[in-house]
């Protein structure tokens, strides 16, 4: 069956292009010997190379979204055309492999591709409510580090990025006060999709530390202040 699968690969390669994506038959050689093995496993009699041709180009986009699984599986380097073909092609794939698709993006200036992935990201991958100041995506985890761009974080950075200040401000007005006292006490907050006082973080969820400025102290002691005094 090697002499029919280098065939159907060559038919194939070219029905479909695959030189634009800098791809020859022999990269897709695995992924139709697997094809044509289980069409043929299926069959009592020997299928023709013209009818294996047919099946794959009848089922092209799981073929093509094979492929791109294959070139994720395979790793780097990628050609700006090959990253438009995981993308497109395997959009799930893309997601999940979002940190190392990122970096080959940047290295080739594909701004579009970072974009596309971006969303992908958010759809398939394991986007957190943080967004990371560096590449964009919503990867930030508990330890200030971007899963994705893998940039290490500064708390001023994250602060700067999500609007803390005026995150914090919204905590302290619609919060009981004996919440933002004890945020006060702690010189730190939790942060996920808002803030939160330590007591109302469980572990296992996800959560990152803020430590509270003189300046943010003083902010949530100015509003503790009016709000004792309103009416």
């Amino acid at each position: 069956m090697e002499s029919v699968s280098a065939e159907v690969a060559r038919q194939v390669a070219e029905r479909l292009g695959l030189d634009y994506y800098g791809l020859s038959p022999s990269d897709i050689r695995d992924l139709v010997a697997d094809i044509v093995q289980g069409i043929a496993a299926n069959r009592s009699t020997k299928p023709s190379i013209e009818s294996l041709v047919k099946n794959i180009m009848r089922n092209k986009e799981a073929f093509l979204k094979g492929l791109a699984a294959k070139l994720v599986e395979r790793g780097p380097p990628y050609s700006v055309e090959q990253l438009e073909l995981i993308v497109s092609a395997a959009p799930e794939v893309a997601g999940r492999a979002a940190p190392m698709l990122y970096h080959e993006a940047r290295r080739l200036g594909a701004d579009h591709i970072v974009e596309a992935l971006r969303d992908l990201w958010n759809r398939y991958g394991r986007p957190t409510p943080i967004r990371c100041p560096r590449c964009g995506f919503n990867a930030v985890a508990p330890d200030l580090t971007c899963i994705v761009c893998g940039a290490s974080l500064s708390e001023e950075e994250v602060k700067k990025s999500i609007g803390f200040e005026g995150m914090l401000e919204s905590f302290a007005r619609r919060s009981p006060p004996q919440l933002v006292r004890e945020a006060l006490r702690a010189g730190y907050v939790v942060v996920d999709n808002e803030v939160k006082p330590p007591s109302l973080w469980r572990p296992g969820e996800y959560g990152i530390q803020l430590f509270l400025s003189r300046r943010e102290r003083l902010l949530l002691e100015r509003i503790l202040r009016e709000r004792a005094s309103a009416p």
